[in-house]
């Protein structure tokens, strides 16, 4: 009797095991048949970390699941062009989640090279914009498995502008019969929506027509987003060298020159600067 008891109750128990495997399979089954393919938008396509050599082209995609189950971006294969030229691309950041009934965002890098774009950095950062085609998919890990989501789009970026440079009236900190010291404010104005960094400037300087020396200010810093910046550059003024220049700072007032190159990032571009300034003691 006692045997048959105990036969009983383990056939209770498988069968109580099978009708829970059963239901969960069900609810797995139903959970895969409701399953919505997410979709993906391209948000937009914006530059980055510019400097005088190049930037970083991060083109956003939102990708929106509809399901209650959550699920993860799994594999990237893209590939982003600028004014034709096949750009390298990076490594988006891993890990991103996108919860059920929920939209998140997935950014594709790439990095641009001004020097490939065009015959001088000079040259390619005086043009209005660049045309940029993008295409691809991304891959999302779903309970069916990873499913690919494709993206094509073509569109138009800012090109990044060069900042304007202008003198304002200098200061002589040092005056000697032989010689003088200038303290030469140079003003940097950046009309770009992100900050840009100046990097060093060297260039000759002049007073009057004269060559009175020579620039060399090896870290100006960035300037921010439509801000200006105000850097004082030293420069040792040789009287026997410019006199038109010693006669300028007796009078108090001269033109000033300046035939350098600014650079930042590994790349330089030209720069003149020339204006009519007082001098302030």
């Amino acid at each position: 009797m006692r045997g048959e008891v105990e036969g009983y109750s383990c056939l209770v128990k498988r069968f109580s095991l099978f009708c829970a495997a059963a239901l969960c399979g069900c609810a797995l089954l139903r959970g895969v048949a409701d399953f919505r393919e997410p979709s993906l938008s391209i948000k937009d396509a914006s530059l980055a970390d510019v400097s005088l050599a190049g930037a970083t082209l991060n083109l956003t995609l939102t990708v929106h699941n509809p399901n209650a189950q959550g699920i993860s971006l799994a594999q990237t294969d893209y590939k982003l062009f600028v004014a034709g030229k096949q750009l390298v691309a990076g490594n988006p950041i891993g890990g991103v989640q996108i919860a059920g009934g929920s939209s998140s965002d997935v950014v594709l890098p790439a990095q641009i090279r001004f020097a490939d774009l065009g015959d001088s950095i000079a040259a390619v950062l005086r043009q209005e914009q660049f045309p940029y085609r993008a295409e691809g998919h991304i891959g999302v890990s779903t309970p069916l498995g990873i499913v690919p989501l494709g993206f094509s789009k073509e569109g138009t970026l800012p090109v990044p502008r060069l900042p304007t440079v202008t003198f304002q009236s200098p200061r002589i900190s040092a005056l000697s019969l032989t010689q003088a010291v200038l303290d030469v404010p140079l003003t940097f104005s950046n009309p770009n929506p992100f900050p840009l960094p100046l990097g060093s400037l060297t260039g000759e300087f002049r007073i009057e027509g004269a060559d009175v020396g020579r620039i060399a200010a090896p870290e100006l810093g960035s300037v921010n987003a439509r801000e200006a910046r105000t850097v004082a550059v030293p420069v040792t003024v040789r009287f026997a060298e410019a006199l038109a220049a010693a006669r300028a700072l007796r009078e108090g007032h001269a033109r000033l020159a300046l035939d350098g190159s600014l650079s930042s990032g590994g790349a330089s571009v030209p720069v003149h600067v020339e204006r009519e300034v007082d001098f302030t003691r």
